[in-house]
């Protein structure tokens, strides 16, 4: 029984005393927190809606802009449908697609004015060169930044933040001029 009430035993079970009190502290003093997360807009009510889509022209020089008008239900997400109708490619006579037909729409969420589109890890994958991917990011972002509550653009490949996609640097915001 000697061995049992040593000062080593006696100085552990104090601390594993006070462990228990701390966690019993910290779990009573926390309360429920919403997770906030990002938002943007979304529509009212079913109504019409005209984008502008941001496409590489056909020679691959430059972007060309097409108005699109589209129908919208209740609650969708603007930013998330623009990019969809990004990916479907141009109706415009003299523009070309930013994706090849198939490939998924990026995610995009908004937090404090910036757009987050989280690209596809298919998106690492396409092979462009550094004019095709400068169109690419650059398409994405000036579409995204007509929408008034963007003021910036930041990309992730996968859920991941990366350097580029292997020409263009991702690592600062894409901002209106």
């Amino acid at each position: 029984m000697k061995g049992w009430l040593s000062l080593t035993n006696l100085v552990g079970l104090l601390v594993l005393l006070l462990g228990v009190l701390a966690l019993w502290a910290t779990q009573e003093s926390s309360e429920f927190k919403p997770l906030n997360l990002p938002s943007g807009p979304q529509v009212q009510d079913h109504s019409t809606r005209t984008l502008r889509l941001y496409f590489a022209k056909d020679a691959q020089d430059g972007l060309v802009v097409e108005e699109r008008t589209i129908q919208v239900a209740e609650g969708e997400y603007l930013l998330g449908r623009a990019l969809e109708e990004l990916v479907k490619g141009p109706q415009l006579p003299g523009a070309a697609p930013l994706v090849p037909a198939g490939t998924p729409a990026p995610t995009v969420f908004l937090r404090d004015g910036t757009a987050i589109v989280d690209l596809p890890s298919a998106y690492g994958g396409l092979g462009f060169g550094a004019a095709g991917e400068t169109l690419l990011i650059y398409g994405i972002a000036n579409t995204l930044l007509e929408f008034k509550e963007v003021q910036q653009v930041r990309f992730l490949l996968a859920g991941q933040e990366v350097e580029s996609l292997g020409h263009l640097s991702l690592l600062d915001p894409f901002k209106r001029p």
